[in-house]
């Protein structure tokens, strides 16, 4: 009998939610909820902040490095190695 009871308590502990209480991180989450939903003209990559803004231009910055590189990696290997250096 102690086990069913027991059993009961556990499997209701982890089959329930509990209860949202009304407090400043919900108030706080619900803030930020509201300005991600405005129509400002932002796209929604940039409206975290500068934070946001910071992470955008620095992956931009980052892929357009990478494009170069690889586009000057290309073209070392590309020439036939007559050209990589001068023929005495």
């Amino acid at each position: 009998m102690q086990h069913t009871r027991w059993s009961r308590q556990i499997f209701r502990a982890f089959s329930t939610t509990p209860k949202m209480h009304d407090s400043r991180a919900v108030m706080k989450l619900k803030k930020i909820q509201a300005d991600y939903q405005c129509e400002d003209g932002r796209p929604i990559y940039l409206k975290g902040g500068f934070f946001d803004r910071i992470l955008y231009t620095s992956t931009l910055v980052l892929c357009f490095v990478g494009f170069c590189s690889t586009c000057a990696t290309i073209y070392d290997l590309a020439k036939p190695p007559s050209w990589k250096t001068k023929a005495c």
